[in-house]
């Protein structure tokens, strides 16, 4: 096979064949590259006298390839996919890879935020993108490196690992539980009850509670009802009601003296609450070090 040198190419007109190649068209190559026809087709002939072939059959309908342009055509694309590649490999290396975290409200206000600085001195080069969703639907379809889901894992499709155990106790503010001298839990049928929607996947709530501790029917008068469980929180804060509690998310504010739990009484379920991740997709360093994280945190 005759060998060419490649210097007497120019990069232009090897472009300019490879979108007209791919268009069909000189006209949208030249849309493409945003230049004028005519520098397309310039292009295109050069390469023609270089090489001593043509590349184009041209009529007054357009231009198709010859069998020569199309195997030149197939290598070029093949060896521009390769090109592709190895810039995005130099990029990766040159920029942080975000790492996206899928996860509730109330988790990355109550739970999240209070520790996201020990993550960030720790890995000061990993991008966090923190998104929060009060909803588990759409999760097959959703993008994300990592999540944890409200409601419980999903059975099929993702990696798990499990995050937290299921706690829950009631809470409410100090100055409620001052007000309503709650002592014990027959106090509960006389108090308003804050409820959490539930818009995914059934969790516990204060039917389940009620049940558990062998308590009759509480009268719904003066109950409050909210869809997102950081509202909940902040309204138990605000002293409009009980709310049932997760003890992953209530405990700092507990400690903080900003809730209190009133009662002994302590639900622990068999469904804990999971950290999952796409199965069709390794995890990457980055995200590998934000799990080990997480499941370190919560320990």
């Amino acid at each position: 096979m005759k060998k060419i040198n490649m210097h007497l190419l120019t990069s232009r007109s090897i472009l300019a064949f490879h979108l007209a190649a791919q268009e069909n068209s000189f006209t949208k190559a030249a849309d493409t590259l945003n230049v004028s026809q005519p520098a397309i087709s310039h292009g295109v002939r050069q390469l023609e006298e270089r090489l001593g072939v043509e590349l184009f059959e041209r009529n007054p309908q357009g231009v198709i390839l010859t069998e020569m342009g199309e195997k030149l055509a197939r290598r070029i694309q093949r060896g521009l996919a390769e090109i592709q590649l190895g810039l995005e490999e130099a990029l990766s290396h040159t920029q942080p890879e975000k790492i996206t975290l899928l996860v509730s409200t109330s988790v990355a206000s109550h739970w999240l935020m209070p520790r996201i600085a020990r993550f960030k001195h720790l890995y000061p080069e990993v991008q966090l993108h923190c998104i929060t969703q009060d909803t588990d639907q759409g999760l097959q379809e959703s993008r994300f490196d990592l999540c944890i889901p409200l409601g419980l894992a999903p059975e099929t499709g993702f990696q798990r690992w499990q995050f937290a155990e299921e706690v829950l106790t009631p809470v409410c503010s100090p100055e409620f539980a001052y007000k309503h001298q709650l002592h014990n839990l027959s106090a509960i049928n006389d108090i308003p009850l804050i409820h959490l929607e539930e818009r995914y996947n059934s969790r516990y709530n204060w039917q389940h509670f009620f049940d558990d501790c062998n308590l009759s029917p509480h009268s719904s008068r003066g109950d409050e009802t909210y869809n997102d469980y950081s509202i909940v929180l902040q309204a138990a804060m605000e002293g409009q009601g009980l709310a049932l509690g997760w003890q992953h998310i209530v405990g700092p504010l507990i400690q903080q003296g900003k809730l209190v739990a009133p009662f002994e009484q302590q639900i622990a379920t068999n469904q804990p609450f999971h950290i999952i991740a796409p199965e069709h997709k390794p995890l990457n360093p980055n995200a590998k070090a934000l799990l080990d994280w997480l499941l370190k945190e919560m320990q």
